[in-house]
């Protein structure tokens, strides 16, 4: 350990189940076809509301194993294969091929825009473009320009008109061809045998194309997640899961994707969250991966619906006397509230969250009708699960214990025991792509700068409490957390999102300043017009009070603004906070008119504040 560290609360996770071992994904994907052949392995659609497709282990196994073999044959081994396109089941195929026999996958996110592609393509070094058809035109006009590119392969069934007389291909006629290799006995992609301990997925971080940090990930790095993962929470071969989040992003591609197939279930992919409620009542998923705001709708739709109904007063009365039956070891929830279950598909018994901090109402909500919540806390660096809630240790508000063979601590923790989580175990990244400076100062002595503040309890249950680099340091030394704030702030019932952060006054005070965003569609409850400043204002005014109230006073917000216009945020959905204070100084600076004032203060200040802080910035 670092002289430079003062680590304290060092903790580790325990495993409660036996798992098989795997050292790579190929393992374990020949694990899951000897051990689970007939199972199904996936069911999707090529389009919405067409037929359904099954695969079984063995017959994915055997697609992965062709479609390698046609890549190999093409003279692809060892190359940086791209993939980029909603959630399907090529997808899939083209990602565990190149991990386990070609090269190193690259998944990019659907949501950028084609000049961030073209440069993540340039910044990865990438060989091989896997798209899908939507990409169709951006992609064409990339490879116009990238000449780099050795191939190009288009995902869907009906892009049949490519062929292998140029650098565009489709991925079925390949997959065909491959088949072809297998039946004349190529064994080339079958008897590569992949290093566990080198690059193997390189994954984008989100923020700018230039900005952002490439991290590299190892099999050693996610099949140990993997493992860790099932110490610790169970289900059963058979047992289906739906995919939902972008399989770009670490959490579903490792929690909702590879973990699922380790434990022999069915994963079951989202036609896209338009079609969600349809699939969740025809594939009736026994857990239900995804971010806080997915089951906080959910959540929403079914409570409207009891109010409406009268039978508020009801259900709440019925949770009561389930919750103390439960504590009695007499388990009646799923039975009594079997019609709420219903949308959901009847089967639903645990979901997993992450990406955010889901509210304490809406996981009561799931536990009383028998759903358990398992809010987990991860990064892209960490492959991506340190710690969650379990199936024999969870309370809401804490991210639970780390998983098996990961170790948290805190890491110059303040007189509260606060301090920023540093995270060790064989699920922390290589190291970021060509960034030998980042990644030594994210890494020290083996443990892992998360950058994410936190204390952790008696038990070993981690709390997050916020972000190192958004929090507020005062002119006293206190420290203030913006999202304890900004959780306070979007309870209220007509805002829709904030962002809280520290100003620098001319006289060198730091005073607190929050975004309100509101929700055109609940604000008209509340006030007559949605453009009625006066109306608003006083609305704010009592809000924030009311806040101020719960919070000591070196937390109380001293100044805000409000508007309908949502925040900037990356294609994670979160906030970039630098990118909004920025643009708010600008406006501060140039326009004090458009300034709301929660304190009644003189907005000649305010503006001089917000002028001093552009002109340093």
């Amino acid at each position: 350990m670092s002289n430079t560290l003062k680590l304290t609360k060092i903790t580790e996770g325990k495993s409660y189940y036996d798992v098989p071992k795997i050292n790579t994904l190929k393992e374990m994907l020949e694990m899951c076809a000897e051990k689970y052949s007939s199972n199904i392995a996936f069911k999707f659609r090529y389009k919405p509301r067409t037929e359904t497709i099954t695969k079984t282990y063995s017959e994915f196994s055997h697609d992965v194993n062709a479609f390698g073999s046609s890549l190999i044959k093409l003279g692809l081994k060892n190359s940086r294969i791209a993939i980029i396109g909603e959630n399907r089941y090529e997808w899939i195929v083209s990602y565990l091929v190149t991990t386990n026999g070609v090269g190193v996958a690259v998944p990019l996110d659907k949501m950028l825009p084609p000049n961030e592609i073209e440069l993540m393509l340039e910044r990865g070094e990438v060989d091989v473009l896997v798209y899908s058809r939507s990409f169709r035109q951006i992609v064409e006009d990339i490879s116009n320009e990238n000449t780099n590119l050795k191939a190009l392969i288009c995902m869907n069934p009906e892009d049949t008109d490519y062929f292998d007389n140029s650098r565009f291909f489709s991925f079925y006629y390949l997959l065909d061809k491959g088949k072809d290799l297998l039946k004349a006995g190529y064994m080339e992609y079958i008897n590569t045998d992949p290093d566990p301990d080198v690059l193997n997925v390189l994954l984008f971080t989100s923020g700018t194309s230039a900005s952002a940090k490439a991290v590299m990930l190892s099999h050693k790095n996610i099949c140990s997640n993997i493992m860790s993962l099932g110490g610790v929470v169970r289900f059963e071969p058979g047992d289906s899961v739906l995919s939902i989040l972008p399989l770009h992003h670490t959490f579903e591609n490792t929690a909702g994707l590879l973990f699922p197939l380790f434990l022999g279930m069915t994963v079951s992919i989202s036609d896209g969250l338009k079609y969600l409620s349809g699939n969740l009542t025809e594939y009736k998923p026994d857990c239900l991966i995804g971010v806080p705001l997915i089951f906080d709708k959910f959540k929403g739709k079914i409570s409207d619906e009891i109010k409406k109904k009268g039978m508020e007063k009801k259900v709440n009365s019925l949770m009561r006397i389930l919750n103390l039956l439960s504590y009695l070891g007499i388990e009646l929830k799923r039975k009594v509230f079997k019609n709420l279950l219903e949308p959901f598909g009847g089967k639903l018994r645990v979901i997993v969250t992450g990406g955010a901090a889901m509210e304490s109402g809406t996981v009561k909500f799931y536990e009383n009708i028998g759903i358990k919540v398992y809010q987990g806390y991860g990064l892209t660096e960490t492959s991506p699960v340190v710690a969650g809630g379990n199936d024999f240790v969870r309370k809401t508000g804490t991210c639970g214990n780390p998983l098996p063979g990961v170790k948290i601590a805190i890491a110059n923790p303040d007189s509260s025991g606060t301090g920023e989580l540093v995270v060790k175990g064989n699920n922390v990244m290589l190291g970021y792509w060509k960034n030998e400076e980042a990644t030594k100062e994210a890494i020290v002595d083996g443990w892992f700068h998360t950058g994410d503040l936190g204390r952790i309890d008696k038990r070993g249950l981690i709390t997050v409490t916020g972000r190192v680099k958004s929090m507020i340091v005062l002119n006293n030394g206190k420290k203030v957390f913006p999202e304890e704030l900004e959780n306070y702030i979007n309870k209220v019932p007509y805002v829709k999102e904030s962002m809280v952060w520290g100003e620098t006054t001319r006289e060198g005070t730091v005073e607190i300043c929050a975004k309100i965003v509101l929700d055109k569609d609940n604000i008209t409850e509340v006030v007559k017009y949605p453009d009625d400043e006066n109306a608003i204002k006083k609305l704010l005014d009592s809000a924030v009070k009311e806040i101020n109230k719960l919070m000591p006073v070196y937390k109380t917000i001293r100044y805000y603004v409000y508007s309908y216009e949502e925040l900037i945020k990356t294609t994670t959905m979160k906030i970039k906070r630098y990118v909004e204070t920025d643009r708010m100084r600008a406006l501060f600076k140039n326009m004090a008119t458009s300034i709301k004032n929660a304190a009644g203060k003189n907005i000649d200040k305010l503006q001089e504040m917000f002028a001093k802080s552009a002109d340093n910035y």
